[in-house]
């Protein structure tokens, strides 16, 4: 338990990437992840959100180049969630635009999102255009865990989102985990 004294200021840790952060917080997500063997985190960074939606928008804006001419191309392999569209576009931003199923994608600069179990059904997924280049890959994990899924390989990617709605059962609940 984290005292409720302990979270009174907007820095708990400021040699963090997420100055935000309680340091207890992330050892227990980094225990809770070894103990269920779904995610590497050693030599990473946690990140926390509201959702992992805003730690997806996060992502692409981070991994889109600012100088770009055109907005780099957001594709998944279909069928894929179907909020990923929705959530691309609803900023409008002029970094990242939602350019459909990776099967069809034509390009080189490109973010794939990869929902792997995948929802809508369930397959278990790696990248199909792969992390290289001017592609990189955003592992969306919310199912990756053990009462969805069994739990075959630990997944160690650049980077990795969870949801802890999906890990309680709490569909509210508005935390969301990334690895980087």
């Amino acid at each position: 338990v984290i005292p409720g004294w302990q979270t009174m200021s907007y820095f708990s840790d400021v040699s963090n990437v997420c100055w935000f952060m309680e340091p207890d917080f992330d050892q227990q997500v980094r225990r809770l992840h070894r103990t269920v063997g779904n995610a590497a985190v050693d030599g990473c960074h946690v990140l926390v959100g509201t959702g992992s939606t805003q730690l997806l928008m996060a992502a692409l804006y981070a991994l889109s180049p600012a100088g770009a001419v055109q907005p780099t191309s957001v594709v998944s392999t279909a069928p894929f969630y179907s909020w990923y569209p929705a959530v691309t576009d609803f900023l409008r931003s002029g970094l990242f635009r939602w350019a459909g199923d990776a099967n069809s994608f034509v390009g080189d600069a490109y973010i794939e999102l990869v929902c792997s179990p995948n929802n809508p059904d369930g397959a278990i997924r790696d990248a199909l255009l792969g992390s290289g280049g001017a592609g990189k890959a955003v592992h969306d994990l919310a199912y990756y865990w053990p009462q969805y899924t069994p739990i075959t390989r630990r997944a160690d990617h650049d980077i990795m989102l969870f949801t802890m709605s999906k890990s309680t059962g709490h569909a509210g609940t508005r935390i969301g985990g990334g690895h980087w």
